[in-house]
């Protein structure tokens, strides 16, 4: 994983609650927590802030990679929960990976990317530094996680975006993300309808599949999410689970994917045509996993993605004390 660390605020109503975050860093907990092992390259500052990302990271059994901390602060985002559950942010972030030591035989099975980290320089030429570093050895996963605060420029974010899909194996990318960077699909980007959705998901996942993705997974929210490799273009209705906010939803969906595909062995960059054809019934079991971890962990407080054991007790309608 390479990204971002920060402290989520998170303000509900009168309630205000502190917890380590940040996209990538979600994803690593998540994969961590599903038995996969993981290593961590973050920018951490020096405060007490910082220790308790750490301590977050640590205590998940997550390697952590990180610059020598001096002088550094520690990033924040502050996300406000409406009646809904649905979250909205504003930052105070720095991102620089200057001078961070490396795993010590530089090879990974996968390379996980994207957020914020590919936005703030000087981090974000070192994330895509790194990223061709590890690409001839493993599989390489991007999310773009759009935060339009802090991509106003929206012809600047979709070069990036397509840029940083053209060097990915697998993406993953909201319909927010996309009626963000490609308004011009949409009539009014804020009142989409189902066939200007559809249409939009269609060409992203064409382009991006062009461009050299194995394959395309857009997520919906509540409506499900939508597929496509090479040879297949499908489709998964949401199981509408009650939700108590989204915070780290799409990142648990990144998380059970990525674990998913490890699963079924389809690791490392030699993998990578095995999982442009993979059949329609085991793309749509990973996919179902990936779903399946969003949904449990939207009915949770915060980004806290299920284990495992979890989550397959909930898919056995077990209930553990």
């Amino acid at each position: 994983m390479i990204g971002e660390s920060l402290i989520d605020v998170i303000i509900d109503g009168d309630d205000r609650t502190e917890m380590p975050g940040g996209s990538p860093m979600n994803v690593a907990i998540g994969l961590a927590r599903q038995g996969v092992d993981v290593a961590f390259v973050t920018d951490l500052g020096r405060d007490h802030l910082a220790d308790q990302i750490e301590l977050r990271l640590v205590t998940e059994g997550v390697d952590v990679y990180s610059p020598i901390r001096v002088g550094r602060r520690s990033s924040v985002a502050l996300a406000t929960i409406d009646p809904h559950g649905n979250a909205s942010y504003e930052f105070d972030l720095t991102f620089n990976l200057d001078q961070t030591d490396m795993p010590e035989n530089g090879l990974a099975d996968f390379v996980h990317f994207g957020s914020i980290a590919t936005v703030i320089q000087p981090g974000a030429t070192h994330v895509d530094q790194l990223v061709e570093k590890f690409r001839p050895n493993a599989l390489v996963s991007y999310d773009p996680n759009v935060r339009p605060l802090l991509d106003p420029d929206r012809d600047a974010a979709r070069e990036r975006v397509d840029r940083h899909a053209s060097i990915a194996d697998i993406v993953r990318a909201s319909v927010d993300d996309l009626a963000h960077i490609h308004p011009e699909l949409l009539a009014d980007p804020s009142r989409r309808s189902d066939g200007t959705t559809e249409r939009m998901i269609a060409a992203a996942s064409e382009r991006w599949l062009a461009s050299g993705a194995a394959l395309v997974a857009i997520t919906d929210a509540e409506r499900g999410v939508h597929l496509a490799t090479e040879n297949h273009r499908t489709y998964l209705p949401s199981n509408r689970p009650a939700v108590v906010d989204t915070v780290g939803a799409g990142d648990a969906f990144m998380a059970g994917l990525i674990s998913g595909i490890d699963i079924i062995g389809l690791r490392r960059q030699a993998h990578r045509d095995e999982l442009a054809t993979i059949d329609l019934k085991t793309l749509r079991t990973v996919a179902r996993w990936a779903q399946r971890t969003a949904e449990y962990t939207v009915g949770r407080v915060g980004a806290e993605p299920p284990t495992s054991v979890e989550l397959l007790n909930a898919e056995r309608g077990v209930r553990v004390a």
